[in-house]
């Protein structure tokens, strides 16, 4: 009777071994699916179509979710950015990402875990940058709802300064010579590619000069490492700014002009205005150093282009189409640079002057 017992129950454990095994598994890849489109309509390959991150389905259509709200590509829907108490229940951390205190001191960054989706969570390093990292998770907050910025995933005012936002798996664009040399992304190692990232630099550079929260200067980029590190790379080759600890507000009308920091500035990639007017007969003194506008971010223009296209094939045939542009970028006389409007005009231009050429020779 008990080896007969024994043969009947011996199999229960393996079932529900067995259930565990083939059903648990799979919970990681369908939470990352919780919130998609799994319904079907007509005139689209039988299929809704699939939104972009920060957008959702509107009648058929992909429209931008409402200020306040996110969601991720493939979303139907949107949700409220993560408050505090969202953060530290559902947010987990995985590794920092960076070297601490390389190249951004304000804050730490790490790679972090949401029901499934890999976000970014920030938080201030310590008591001493509080008023650089507000700033920056003001700014970030202020400008969402445009293109030109890294996306809003969650944001807690108290405590430590939390912000969670999207992850961008190519990092950041003073690593993007490194990114096209993998074999996988040669394909993008192309002029078309590379011009169209210098395309993105100027238009973020429009955009802050005229956002809605007044003429903003990139003022924490006082050498190329450090400027390009400021930006992220999507996932389909484009620019996002993404460090905005440093982004003073210049008002013309009156009078209010801005000053990147209270120390000397050195080198030629920072603008004349930068420079300390007294040449060395005078020691430094902050209080006599006199402010600037928005200009000095057209003076870095060239640099970046030039780095941001490398030596990719027919860079240098680019490179003279820009020599007008750039040399009035490079003018002394802030007055006299063109704006950032003006240059991505001109940009434009000559995007499609190289296009059309390629064109011409297929």
């Amino acid at each position: 009777m008990a080896a007969k017992l024994l043969f009947y129950f011996a199999p229960v454990p393996f079932v529900f071994l067995t259930y565990y095994l083939l059903f648990s598994g799979k919970k990681t890849i369908r939470r990352n699916d919780n919130y998609k489109s799994k319904q079907k309509v007509a005139g689209n390959n039988g299929r809704k179509p699939e939104c972009p991150s920060n957008f959702h389905l509107v009648n058929g259509n992909c429209e931008r979710c409402p200020r306040g709200q996110f969601s991720f590509q493939g979303w139907i829907a949107c949700l409220q950015w993560l408050d505090c108490a969202n953060i530290a229940l559902d947010v987990r951390i995985r590794r920092r990402i960076g070297i601490p205190g390389h190249l951004n001191a304000v804050k730490e960054v790490y790679l972090a875990d949401w029901n499934g989706y890999d976000v970014v969570y920030s938080k201030c390093a310590s008591e001493m940058f509080y008023e650089d990292c507000l700033h920056g998770m003001k700014m970030v907050e202020g400008l969402q709802g445009s293109e030109f910025v890294v996306q809003l995933v969650g944001i807690c005012y108290s405590g430590s300064l939390e912000l969670v936002t999207g992850y961008y798996k190519y990092g950041s664009a003073d690593k993007l010579n490194k990114l096209l040399e993998r074999p996988e992304l040669s394909e993008y190692n192309t002029l078309d590619t590379r011009f169209q990232l210098c395309i993105d630099y100027v238009r973020i550079l429009n955009f802050l000069h005229n956002s809605p929260l007044g003429v903003r200067v990139m003022c924490d980029s006082n050498d190329i490492t450090k400027t390009l590190s400021q930006y992220l790379i999507t996932d389909d080759f484009h620019l996002v700014v993404n460090d905005l600890d440093a982004l003073p507000e210049v008002k013309v009308d009156k009078g209010e002009l801005i000053k990147c920091g209270h120390r000397e500035l050195h080198g030629d990639f920072v603008a004349p205005e930068q420079l300390w007017p007294y040449g060395e007969s005078r020691a430094f003194n902050d209080e006599e150093m006199p402010p600037y506008d928005e200009r000095i971010d057209i003076w870095r223009i060239p640099n970046v282009v030039d780095k941001l296209l490398g030596r990719v094939q027919n860079g240098n045939y680019v490179r003279r189409l820009l020599l007008g542009i750039h040399e009035s970028c490079k003018q002394d006389d802030p007055d006299e640079r063109p704006t950032a409007k003006e240059i991505l005009e001109n940009f434009l231009r000559v995007q499609k002057i190289v296009k059309d050429g390629m064109k011409k020779e297929l």
